[in-house]
Formats: C-alpha cells, sequence, structure tokens
C-alpha cells in the first residue's frame, strides 16, 4: 500500500469520525432535557401521591415551573362553517389526574423523586402523560412504567415457586424459561381438552 491511498484512508476515516459526533452533538441537543422514567402513585380512600422519578438528561439543572397529568390527549377534526376542515391535539381538563404549580430543581445529569399529592382518588391508567412547563420549555412527556399502591389494603396469595438469583441475565433467563413452560402448559391443556 502506498502513502497516498494510507493518506485518503486516514482522511476517510477523520471525516467520518466528524460527521458521526456531529450528529451525536445534535441528537443529545434534541433531546427534552427531563425524562419520566418512572411513577408510582400511593392511592388512599381519600387522596394520591405521585412520586415522579424524573432523570435529567443536561448537563446544567432544569427547573419546573407547573407539572399537568393526563390519562391521554383528545384528538379533534373539525370544520368551521365557510372553512377548511382542521385537526388540533389537545389537553383537556376533563383528562386530567392533577394539575397545578409545582416548582422543583432538578439537578444536572441527576434523577430526582417529584412527589405531588393530590386530594380525591381516579382510576389510573397504565400510561401517562405529564405536561411540563420547565426553565427550559414547554415539555409533553409520557411515562408507561407506572406502579399503584393501594395503602391500608392488604392482598393474600400463594406462592408455586420463588428463586432468587445474583445475576440479572440469570433471572431474566429463568423468566423467559418459567414462560415458555407455562405457555407449552397451557397449550396442552386445551389440546387435551379439544
Amino acid at each position: 500500500m502506498d502513502f497516498k491511498a494510507l493518506v485518503d484512508i486516514l482522511a476517510s476515516l477523520a471525516a467520518i469520525v466528524a460527521v458521526v459526533s456531529v450528529l451525536v452533538g445534535w441528537y443529545r441537543s434534541a433531546r427534552k432535557p427531563l425524562k419520566v422514567v418512572r411513577v408510582v402513585v400511593h392511592k388512599t380512600k381519600n387522596d394520591m401521591m405521585f412520586i415522579l422519578v424524573t432523570k435529567n438528561r443536561q448537563p446544567y439543572p432544569v427547573k419546573t415551573k407547573r407539572i399537568d397529568c393526563y390519562k391521554h390527549k383528545i384528538f379533534e377534526v373539525q370544520k368551521k362553517a365557510g372553512g377548511k376542515p382542521e385537526y388540533a391535539e389537545r389537553l383537556s381538563s376533563r383528562e386530567a389526574l392533577f394539575m397545578g404549580s409545582s416548582e422543583f430543581e432538578v439537578p444536572a445529569n441527576a434523577n430526582t423523586d417529584l412527589r405531588i399529592n393530590v386530594t380525591g382518588t381516579a382510576d389510573i391508567p397504565n400510561r401517562l402523560l405529564f405536561s411540563v412547563d420547565t426553565s427550559h420549555g414547554y415539555h409533553e412527556l409520557w411515562c408507561d412504567d407506572i406502579s399503584v399502591l393501594e395503602v391500608g389494603r392488604t392482598e393474600v396469595y400463594s406462592v408455586d415457586y420463588k428463586n432468587e438469583y445474583k445475576s440479572k441475565a440469570a433471572a431474566k433467563v429463568m423468566y423467559r424459561w418459567k414462560l415458555v413452560q407455562e405457555l407449552t402448559r397451557r397449550c396442552s391443556r386445551r389440546l387435551r381438552r379439544g
């Protein structure tokens, strides 16, 4: 290989590294600074406490001015007399679980628990939408990891098996194996009945 070919290869690699680093920088700056990682809801007879595990992805602190929680968005299609059809996405107060001024500061590159007390109770869906007004703009954040704990309620159940592992990988493999076994058992029962 001659010197010119080596220089061309190195120049091409440098250009690829430059393009990739610009794309990574653009992606990081385009992401919303906050992310609601998990929501834990403590329910009692008269009220609820929402604990929002919030992650700040940026190297600077972010302050929240207002946090509203909705079950879902409302999608509307309407046509005004003499006009064109219009499409709109709206957040309706009828679908709100809570609305209010909640001032918190989430430190740079950190996770923080935001605790919000709400009077009254409601059914909590599997997915929540948070409308957050922050020092760095307005954001709509979805969270799929919802845990509802009913305080003062006892649940009694029996356990067929319980295994503990020191490795997450081993636990995941055993979990999937047990799922396959359970599905196989159910299918064989159906075949025997039919």
